[in-house]
């Protein structure tokens, strides 16, 4: 696959997650081609170009309120009386024109007859029999949706970019839209390294656990509109591995691997990288997630997760989801990040950027970030229990009580 960068000159390698984060915004940049689909498909996904109204809305004018229609001219007296000529209901127009002294009853939505510029709600009229009046001055507007006052034709509606929601549906199918070019789903092939990983483990299978981070991923993935082919298990076997890598960049936009990307003697995945491509970065001043890996196998670009979930999942919410936001030209696909006051004070040991399992705690002094008491690379409880990641900078090591810092949503 063809790896989209946006320069190729020589650059010094980021060292830390403010240099990757601006790395991968300078970089790389979208691979994702337009694709035409139904509009019952096209929930979740990002338009590829403009969409321009082909019809007004509403089409027609119509009744905004039930109650009758009349004509300015006949409204000239204070007490006035009016004969009811037709009863027009929604999708049923009336094909003839209201005469001078003449009204119709007429429901919401319903389209106004000729001659008629104005809608009396029913609740200022008394009726008897085929006539109703009613007492000037009346408040109010006309109560008519004139034509074209929502959306004229012609007019922009959606622009290039939008991901497409179900408020979005509702205005393609008024418009009458049938299909819309969008940007296809970016392919991803997934998969975890190591001898000690299994699908699921029991009593017998000691030294070994169950691979905990590839349906995280993929779960994230999908959410994020991403196809993704998942690889499953691969043993510690550089070639299996190399092999298996080759084969997925033939094909995929991004691969994402979970393991095999520290420093132990089976940890493969950056010389790998380095064999068939180019590591673009590896071991950022942040923890957990200092393993993290990103470059290219084969000119498609492959982010190299560690192993640790929390590290994992740190690692793709900081580095990846920025990442597929750009190769797949959808930024919404970027975590929500706030800057926030923390709850309680930090103590901060090192040069390096911590990332820290948080929540968000909401009181009288309004929103805070709780950092959790359980942390740790490996802990499934702090990634359970989180609802993001606070961001503690690596020139600073004392936060007091209300310092403000980043907060990233998962």
């Amino acid at each position: 696959m063809f790896l989209a960068k946006l320069s190729e000159a020589p650059r010094r390698k980021p060292q830390n997650l403010a240099e990757a984060r601006d790395f991968i915004r300078t970089v790389y940049s979208r691979v994702t081609r337009p694709e035409t689909v139904g509009i019952e498909a096209c929930v979740g996904r990002c338009l590829a170009a403009d969409i321009v109204a082909p019809l007004d809305l509403p089409r027609f004018d119509v009744a905004a309120m039930d109650g009758y229609a009349v004509r300015s001219s006949d409204l000239g007296s204070r007490q006035v009386s009016l004969r009811i000529v037709a009863e027009i209901a929604a999708g049923h127009p009336w094909p003839q024109q209201l005469e001078q002294g003449e009204a119709a009853r007429i429901f919401t939505g319903a389209l106004i007859p000729a001659g008629a510029d104005r809608v009396i709600p029913q609740e200022y009229c008394d009726r008897n029999g085929d006539r109703f009046s009613f007492s000037l001055p009346l408040p109010g507007k006309p109560h008519i949706r004139l034509r074209g006052e929502d959306v004229r034709a012609g007019q922009k509606v959606l622009a290039a970019g939008t991901k497409i929601g179900p408020n979005h549906l509702a205005l393609l199918r008024a418009l009458q839209i049938g299909s819309i070019s969008v940007l296809r789903r970016l392919r991803v092939v997934l998969l975890s390294v190591g001898d000690e990983l299994l699908e699921v483990t029991s009593a017998s299978d000691e030294g070994r656990i169950a691979d905990s981070n590839r349906p995280m991923l993929r779960t994230w993935l999908e959410a994020i509109g991403c196809e993704v082919d998942d690889l499953g298990i691969v043993p510690d076997s550089a070639e299996t591995l190399l092999t298996q890598l080759v084969d997925a960049a033939a094909t995929a936009d991004l691969i994402v691997t979970s393991g095999g990307a520290s420093v132990g003697p089976a940890d493969f995945m950056t010389n790998l990288i380095g064999r068939r491509g180019h590591l673009e970065f590896w071991k950022l001043a942040m923890r957990p997630g200092k393993p993290a890996g990103l470059g290219d196998i084969d000119d498609c670009p492959i982010l190299a997760l560690p192993g640790n979930p929390m590290a994992a999942a740190v690692a793709f919410t900081l580095i990846g989801r920025r990442l597929i936001a750009r190769l797949s030209g959808d930024m919404s696909q970027l975590p929500l990040s706030l800057s926030l006051p923390l709850l309680r004070p930090i103590r901060k040991a090192g040069s390096f950027t911590q990332v820290l399992a948080a929540r968000l705690s909401n009181s009288e002094c309004g929103t805070r970030i709780e950092v959790l008491e359980k942390q740790g690379s490996a802990s499934l409880m702090a990634l359970a229990g989180a609802e993001g990641l606070a961001l503690l900078p690596e020139d600073q090591t004392m936060f007091r009580a209300g310092s403000q810092v980043e907060f990233v949503r998962f």
